[in-house]
């Protein structure tokens, strides 16, 4: 995928994310405006307001923190992939000098089908299933170009990139399907929505409705903003989802596999 077709993907999806954080803010609006005509809004103003606004900041910025750190180390993944798929492959080219006549053709093209199938798996356009296969074969092939290696220290070399690169698809794997301590997700929903709601039930005169209203809109849009965004970061492969727009870079990778072509 080209970097400008990434960049209007993104773009894209970035939009159609803040037009969905409006219309939600624009619901809780709603709600405080037919609240007011039916006479539901029957909360008044408490000091225990500004309480509930600092526990749902502190779970915001817990969250926040904690998405940021596994996202920045998420960040180093696809360089780490690339950089053993790329060195694999050299040190598989080296076995033909090492031992004149090797025939590795096979195993060079079986890198670059692994380094395909993984590409495409961390995009979603395959199952986990499969990008698996791909490696139990590549690792096959490692073994059988090993045999032509006598001696030489390359031989568990080859092993020793074929660990790093099961370490780097199962560290994904793990990225993907864990939340980020569910449970504080849960109250930060819970506290946000309680917040919004809490203040679209407020007791308002007809001259402060506009101003109430604007405010509320504001905060409901941050909070839910916030909370979509820290959602979007603690899964930074999430390139199948339309509601993920902030995913790491697959650049280094992108070029590391025409690397492969070329080699092959």
């Amino acid at each position: 995928m080209s970097s400008s077709r990434t960049d209007r993907i993104k773009t894209t999806r970035r939009l159609i994310i803040v037009g969905r954080v409006s219309l939600a803010a624009g619901g809780f609006v709603l709600l405080k405006s037919l609240g007011n005509k039916l006479g539901l809004d029957v909360l008044e103003m408490s000091p225990l307001f500004s309480a509930l606004v600092a526990a749902s900041v502190f779970l915001l910025g817990f969250l926040l923190n904690g998405v940021l750190s596994d996202y920045k180390e998420s960040e180093k993944l696809p360089g780490e992939l690339a950089s053993a798929l790329f060195l694999l492959a050299m040190e598989v080219k080296a076995v033909s000098i090492h031992t004149p006549g090797a025939q590795v053709q096979d195993d060079l093209e079986a890198i670059r089908d692994l380094g395909s199938s993984t590409l495409r798996w961390i995009k979603g356009e395959i199952i986990t299933d499969q990008v698996m296969s791909s490696y139990e074969l590549t690792y096959a092939h490692m073994v059988k170009a090993s045999t032509w290696l006598a001696h030489s220290s390359l031989k568990g070399q080859l092993m020793i990139e074929m660990a790093a690169i099961m370490r780097c698809l199962n560290r994904i794997e793990v990225i993907r399907e864990t939340d980020f301590a569910a449970m504080v997700y849960l109250l930060a929903y819970s506290a946000a929505s309680i917040l919004c709601a809490g203040l679209a039930l407020i007791k308002t005169d007809t001259t402060s409705f506009y101003n109430n209203s604007f405010f509320l809109f504001s905060l409901a849009w941050l909070l839910i903003f916030i909370l979509h965004l820290i959602s979007d970061l603690d899964n930074p492969f999430g390139f199948s989802d339309m509601a993920s727009a902030e995913d790491v870079d697959l650049t280094i990778l992108e070029s590391t596999q025409i690397k492969l072509e070329k080699i092959c």
